[in-house]
């Protein structure tokens, strides 16, 4: 770990100070040289006369100085005139006159020997108790320190390795770019968007690596405001792959200052090729939503209108027998006006017939332009469509029961598509049950106020049931069990309730057939989803 410039200056201070007190020429901090640890260094001496040892000065670990006694053995060593100790004749600090020596271990947090710290002097000395304090307190000073930087190390290290992990880890490709604009590091997203290995890459310019052609004056102009920029910046463009496709981007410029020069930065390029995709994919979803739609409307448009050719085609066909009728009596030779008046009657009735018809399908549509959130009565929209269907019922003889709520609010939705889903559901329920035995021939329309204070309406039959399977797909567009059938009444009807905030559900009876229930809200109610009991 490096020692920081505010630490060594704090040390050269606190060992000038102890040269003083201690009354000597040299005061020395050494530190071992890693990663070897052969030798070691002064890091800090001080600026008193006839001091020898300048800073940086090496010592390897075998020319028995004193410092090495002390490394070697972890403990204090006090040599008071090594002119006078057999051991220590040959010590290379005599050369330079340094006779008597004080020096203490420091030891890193973990327990390594950072070095040492000493006093030195050209004369003998004991270095009294007081001076042994003062060098055992300068000691403490130091390993403090130590301490500090240690834990600030492990805390810068954390970071780094957390940003490592962050480089490493994002999806989006990062360069690293000196102020030549040439790449000193890139990360793995890199080589998995643009196709280059961080090999490849390194030492190159961005513009001659992933630039097009067409974009090299636009790629200048963003090295050039990186160069002058204080903030990050964006901007979507295109660069290329290594194989030469291009590749839509989004490129988050961060400009970084580095010894005082611009232009070094990161350059963040984003992959929008997946969200373009997404967009178009959510186009074409919208372009086949309105295509499910339109055939809807040609398919309810067709159906509509051979029931209200069917339903008409009785009282009309009634009209004109009776009237056929009401002529031949008249011209008789003896007219038969009682016969006549009987035909007339039924010729009237079945005129106010045809006449309820075409107000049924007038009621139907009467809504078309009025805004989907005004409030309808969902008895009274039931009721017109009931009443369209009476002939498919009547055709496949099927019984419609009814079972309406009295005095429920009315709803928040647009008449004419929810007359639409509820005219879907019970055609379906009238084809489930017109191959079952006639007693089952029947399909009961309910409506009625849930638990959450929405109204719910459901449409039940006594028909086979829902097959295995068929709960999962039968509100894809074109999907239908029926050999004839489209697939787009129950997706639509499905996307016409939940725009109105509301849910359609089956479910299996638990005796034969299926209910299909709608839950819609009331009139003023927030458009969230209910839950369907």
């Amino acid at each position: 770990m490096d020692l920081t410039p505010e630490v060594l200056d704090k040390w050269q201070r606190l060992l000038d100070v102890v040269a003083k007190l201690v009354g000597v020429p040299s005061a020395v901090i050494t530190m071992i040289e890693a990663p070897l640890c052969t030798c070691y260094r002064t890091v800090v001496s001080s600026a008193s006369p006839g001091n020898p040892f300048p800073i940086d000065q090496l010592f390897a670990l075998d020319i028995g100085t004193y410092c090495e006694e002390v490394i070697k053995t972890r403990a204090p060593l006090l040599v008071e005139n090594a002119l006078e100790d057999v051991a220590w004749l040959s010590a290379p600090e005599l050369g330079v006159g340094m006779v008597s020596y004080l020096g203490f271990p420091v030891i890193w947090p973990d327990g390594r020997v950072f070095g040492t710290v000493c006093v030195l002097d050209s004369k003998a000395n004991a270095y009294g108790d007081v001076h042994q304090d003062l060098l055992r307190h300068c000691r403490e000073v130091l390993e403090d320190d130590l301490r500090m930087l240690a834990r600030f190390g492990e805390e810068i290290d954390e970071q780094k390795n957390r940003l490592d992990e962050l480089f490493a880890r994002v999806p989006a490709a990062i360069a690293m770019v000196d102020g030549d604009s040439r790449i000193v590091r890139v990360n793995p997203s890199f080589t998995r968007i643009f196709g280059y290995s961080a090999a490849e890459a390194l030492g190159r310019r961005t513009r001659d690596l992933i630039v097009p052609d067409d974009r090299q004056e636009e790629a200048e102009g963003l090295f050039h405001r990186l160069a002058l920029a204080d903030e990050a910046f964006e901007v979507e463009t295109v660069r290329t792959h290594k194989d030469g496709t291009r590749v839509s981007v989004s490129v988050v410029c961060v400009p970084i200052s580095t010894n005082g020069t611009g232009g070094a930065g990161y350059i963040i390029y984003r992959d929008l090729t997946e969200s373009r995709r997404l967009q178009e994919e959510q186009r074409r979803h919208h372009q086949v939503q309105l295509e499910l739609v339109q055939a809807q409307r040609v398919a309810t448009l067709g159906l509509l209108s051979a029931s209200i050719a069917h339903e008409l085609n009785q009282p009309l066909t009634g009209i004109v027998t009776n009237c056929g009728t009401a002529v031949r009596m008249l011209t008789r030779d003896t007219p038969q006006l009682d016969g006549a008046l009987d035909a007339m009657t039924r010729t009237m009735r079945d005129a106010t017939r045809a006449a309820d018809i075409v107000a049924r399908v007038r009621a139907l549509f009467r809504d078309r332009h009025e805004p989907a959130t005004d409030g309808i009565d969902l008895n009274d929209a039931a009721l017109e469509v009931v009443a369209l269907l009476r002939s498919d019922c009547d055709k496949a003889r099927v019984r419609m029961n009814t079972a309406l709520a009295a005095g429920l609010p009315p709803v928040s939705a647009d008449r004419v598509q929810i007359q639409q889903v509820i005219m879907n559901l019970l055609r379906n329920a009238i084809e489930a049950v017109s191959d079952v035995p006639d007693l089952r021939r029947e399909v009961r329309l309910g409506t009625a106020l849930d638990a959450a204070g929405w109204v719910r309406l459901s449409v039940t039959d006594a028909g086979c049931g829902l097959q295995p399977g068929v709960d999962l797909r039968m509100y894809e567009p074109f999907y239908s069990t029926k050999a004839d059938g489209m697939g787009i009444g129950l997706a639509l009807s499905r996307s016409i309730i939940e725009k109105h905030g509301g849910h359609l559900r089956a479910t299996p009876n638990e005796g034969p057939g299926t209910t299909f229930a709608v839950t819609i809200p009331c009139l003023g109610e927030p458009r969230q989803p209910s839950v369907i009991a």
